[in-house]
């Protein structure tokens, strides 16, 4: 539990805590972390607020063992629960509940995705090109590089990465993968260097907008 504690420590905890507290202190009160990880706040919550039940949803079924054993003391007032955003009605109903008194949502990537080398996200690790944020559905990031357009795969670096040379990096792996399929994120960190202008090398590491 205490190698828990070290590599975990939740965002503005403190202030959290300050601004649902008047919802949660009512005998009964139900809180849901829409983004449980490794289950910080909600073992703040649960600390602070005994008669509070916790309803904790993640897409992770790594970050949800891990929250399990975190709040295993607390068993019987926690409901953990495998879904997305989408899935908190049907997740609190599922518990028993008509209605909550608080919603919590911790959102960006958790460090449980990006230090794990093997996950995919990090382009200074090589690893298999996985990406996804619940490793047992969805396409991974190597399906997406092998079947996705050119268009499609620039409108995706443009959109959500804004990168400046979508195109020619879209072209480059579509070019790349004609010739053998881009698995690993060494694989395709070499793609995007090649593609990129030696005038442009030095400014940044050329495949972080892209992953």
């Amino acid at each position: 539990m205490e190698d828990l504690r070290r590599i975990h420590t939740p965002v503005l905890l403190e202030r959290c805590v300050e601004l649902l507290a008047p919802a949660l202190e009512a005998e009964g009160a139900v809180l849901v972390d829409a983004t449980l990880g490794m289950g910080g706040h909600s073992e703040a919550f649960l600390e602070r607020f005994p008669a509070l039940h916790l309803i904790g949803l993640d897409r992770d079924p790594e970050a949800l063992a891990i929250a399990g054993e975190r709040l295993a003391r607390f068993a019987d007032r926690i409901t953990l629960v495998h879904t997305v955003y989408d899935g908190i009605a049907e997740a609190v109903a599922g518990a028993g509940f008509d209605k909550v008194d608080g919603i919590l949502f911790d959102l960006g990537v958790s460090s449980l995705q990006l230090d794990r080398a093997e996950r995919g996200f990090a382009y200074a690790q090589d690893a298999p090109l996985d990406m996804r944020m619940d490793p047992t559905s969805g396409p991974t990031a190597a399906d997406v590089l092998a079947t996705f357009s050119e268009g499609e795969l620039r409108r995706i670096f443009e959109r959500y990465g804004d990168e400046k040379l979508a195109g020619r990096y879209a072209r480059a792996i579509i070019a790349e993968r004609a010739t053998a399929p881009i698995t690993t994120s060494s694989h395709l960190v070499r793609v995007l260097t090649a593609a990129t202008p030696g005038a442009l090398l030095g400014q940044g590491h050329p495949a972080k907008r892209v992953f």
